[in-house]
């Protein structure tokens, strides 16, 4: 299972160096918390390495039948996915992704990137390289809007789409613990002190403020795993917060506008009523004016609904695939 991971040089111009030996501690760190999650939360669970066009990530793996896609949320990874692998893995192939710069994927300088073109580019690869011709996809928050991006410019790729939290993509504004991450200058400063210096209370506090309703149960392990992607990841965290965040907020060519009324694909967004990016109300408004979009609210939840919700969310999905 283990292997030394390699940053892959890249002919595009883009971060080109060979990942240094002082970083190997890191990755070993986050392959045993990893592991630890597996042990405890989804035995079984295979790790790959697979490659598209612009480097290699890591694809977690389990279960039979028909295939799952999880697609995580910015300055996440795919072990927060954890808590529900073994509930979805009942009835599905569950895949679930580490994104360029996060996970145990390779680093990925975002400064400059065409987001949407980046989501669209990765995304197929992905699903070719995992030999799919179509797939059910789950994604969290910036994991929405990158699949919600590839279900409008290639709707025969994704069957159906269920979006696990407020989407990015409805507006610019964000709480206010990530917007003074884009004040210019000062943002970046800032992210990389609270990087560097991250605890498991400093983390559940903050999860507690912005990502889940109920911090409580978040538990050490996963938290270990989450303060080390942090620490891995730093330097491509750093340069996506710069793609995604101006001092406004979400930059405004990451709108979606109107263009959520041009879904085609059956798409379910599974609300927490506690998200505090966007309430189900503004999800509803958009639902109303477009039939392949349905709202359910999830009691209790907040931004990561399966965090607070777990059975409540994973009944919600199976639901949803075989209406």
């Amino acid at each position: 299972m283990h292997r030394k991971l390699a940053w892959i040089a890249r002919s595009h111009g883009r971060w080109s160096w060979q990942h240094p030996e002082q970083d190997a501690g890191v990755d070993h760190e986050l392959l045993a918390a990893q592991e630890a999650l597996i042990a405890r939360d989804a035995p079984g669970t295979r790790i790959r390495r697979v490659r598209w066009s612009q480097g290699e990530t890591q694809v977690l793996e389990i279960g039979t039948g028909p295939p799952l896609l999880l697609v995580h949320g910015g300055l996440s990874s795919a072990v927060e996915w954890f808590p529900v692998l073994q509930l979805l893995a009942r009835s599905h192939r569950v895949l679930a992704l580490d994104r360029p710069g996060h996970g145990l994927a390779d680093s990925y300088d975002y400064s400059g990137v065409d987001l949407f073109d980046h989501a669209t580019t990765f995304l197929r690869d992905m699903v070719d390289a995992l030999q799919l011709r179509t797939v059910d996809v789950v994604a969290n928050s910036m994991g929405g809007l990158w699949s919600a991006v590839f279900a409008l410019r290639e709707p025969m790729r994704v069957s159906r789409l269920i979006l696990a939290g407020a989407p990015a993509g409805l507006k610019r504004k964000v709480p206010p613990q990530l917007r003074v991450l884009g004040l210019p200058g000062f943002g970046a400063v800032l992210g990389r002190q609270l990087m560097s210096h991250w605890t498991r209370e400093r983390c559940r506090k903050f999860w507690g403020q912005i990502l889940v309703a109920n911090p409580q149960l978040l538990d050490d392990t996963l938290l270990d795993a989450v303060l080390v992607n942090a620490r891995r990841n730093m330097k491509s965290h750093l340069s996506f917060i710069g793609s995604v965040l101006d001092a406004g907020g979400l930059r405004r060519p990451l709108i979606l506008g109107e263009r959520w009324q041009e879904i085609r694909t059956p798409t379910a967004c599974l609300w927490g009523d506690c998200d505090a990016f966007s309430r189900p109300e503004e999800g509803e408004a958009l639902a109303a004016r477009n039939p392949n979009l349905r709202i359910v609210r999830v009691p209790g939840a907040g931004h990561l609904p399966w965090i607070d919700e777990p059975e409540l969310v994973v009944a919600e999905i199976e639901r949803f695939l075989v209406s």
